[in-house]
């Protein structure tokens, strides 16, 4: 629990979480274990009425893990969830933007790459989108000797009938399992750190573990932890060149008056390595106050995710970010395929329509796609959620697997919870 709740509390771009009553912590509890069970659905509905009832907080604990629940089965948020208030722009950011020109974001990022030995990445929790673009970007590094993906995901602390972490366990085997970390749970996810295997990483684990912790430590002792298990990783292997997957404010360099230093800042200063510190939340429409921008900054990406760059400079948009950054990407707007986000194309499945069998006469159902080689705990290839009378999305599967599907429908512990 100290992984999300630190995170929601000191990290997000959504603000500060009010304190965790008795009733929001059991909606963790009972969410976070319903996706750990494989019970997606029921993660979502359990969420649901707490989060959007009358009055409830936009940054409240429910909504903050709604948002992040949601996506895994449905492969997208509406950004509007965060509130739908869209203030008019801040005239000379629009000014910067239409004075610098676009370049291919992967491709600028591998550039820069080889300046240094770690390129920290960042993704919004709620954006399986983010975790698509990390595996490209993980595809352009390795050939510039980058070999290990060291991802907040994975769980540190092995647990009874788990010798290795997260990371280790998938190493050994090449399996994404839902016991492989917190976020990894998503299938977008899964799908990423299975392409990172295959192209030849290591998965490493550098979360604060349980040792690290202390009562009253908070934020400065998790970002210091962090960037205190990524030192003994680099020094352990000295030649190892790392792409670090982070969420949210954990990717920003320098100090502020307003918090604490972050990690990328703390391993900075630890290694005496300038890492290249590249971000993909804040034009991800968090901040209503930047979705003018990021909508128009969008529009004139095309289809590839870009840097925007005055001259060899970077822009970096937002409200007192310039500096915190190397690179800020801009995603492109939404488009579609099969009645599923276009990015999806990153992991190279074919569409696969989902048999009549499978397809619910009534109601909503989510259909889910397994390697049949893998074991019952395994993360699936792919899921979708299909409604009723509604037209089916296609499944996007890899070709040569063989697959075994399975359907989820709320269980009464869903409906017992509205």
């Amino acid at each position: 629990m100290r992984h999300l709740l630190g995170l929601l509390a000191t990290t997000s771009l959504l603000g500060s979480a009010s304190a965790q009553e008795p009733k929001q912590v059991d909606l963790y509890t009972v969410s976070r274990n319903a996706v750990m069970a494989g019970r997606y659905l029921d993660a979502t509905a359990v969420l649901e009425a707490e989060a959007f009832k009358p009055g409830a907080a936009v940054n409240g604990l429910p909504r903050q893990l709604w948002t992040q629940y949601t996506p895994f089965v449905t492969g997208e948020l509406d950004p509007a969830v965060f509130g739908a208030d869209t203030p008019p722009a801040d005239p000379a950011m629009l000014a910067q933007l239409a004075a610098a020109r676009p370049r291919d974001a992967v491709a600028e990022i591998a550039r820069r790459a080889r300046d240094t030995r770690i390129v920290i990445l960042n993704e919004a929790h709620f954006s399986p989108r983010d975790r698509a673009f990390a595996l490209e970007v993980a595809r352009a590094l390795r050939p510039l000797g980058y070999s290990v993906l060291a991802a907040e995901t994975f769980r540190n602390d092995p647990e009874a009938g788990q010798p290795a972490t997260g990371g280790e366990q998938l190493q050994q085997d090449g399996i994404v399992r839902r016991s492989t970390g917190f976020y990894s749970a998503d299938p977008v996810f899964a799908n990423f750190l299975r392409g990172a295997h295959a192209l030849g990483y290591r998965t490493v684990a550098y979360e604060q573990r349980r040792d690290q912790t202390t009562p009253d430590g908070g934020v400065p002792e998790r970002e210091e932890a962090q960037a205190q298990n990524l030192l003994a990783m680099l020094r352990a292997n000295p030649a190892a060149k790392v792409l670090v997957y982070v969420g949210h404010g954990h990717v920003m360099e320098g100090s502020s008056s307003a918090g604490p230093a972050m990690m990328a800042e703390r391993l900075k200063r630890l290694s005496g390595i300038d890492p290249l510190t590249v971000d993909q939340v804040r034009l991800a429409g968090l901040r209503p106050r930047l979705r003018v921008v990021q909508m128009a900054a969008s529009a004139r990406v095309g289809s590839r995710p870009a840097i925007f760059m005055k001259g060899d400079t970077p822009l970096i948009l937002g409200d007192g970010d310039a500096g915190a950054v190397d690179l800020q990407v801009v995603h492109p707007l939404r488009s579609y395929r099969h009645g599923r986000p276009s990015w999806l194309a990153t992991f190279g499945g074919r569409p696969v329509a989902i048999a009549p069998a499978l397809l619910p006469t009534t109601g909503k159902r989510l259909i889910q796609a397994f390697d049949a080689a893998e074991p019952a705990d395994a993360v699936p290839l792919d899921q979708v959620l299909v409604e009723a009378g509604k037209p089916a999305p296609m499944l996007l599967l890899p070709a040569g697997r063989r697959i075994r599907y399975a359907v989820q429908e709320p269980s009464s512990l869903a409906t017992a919870s509205r």
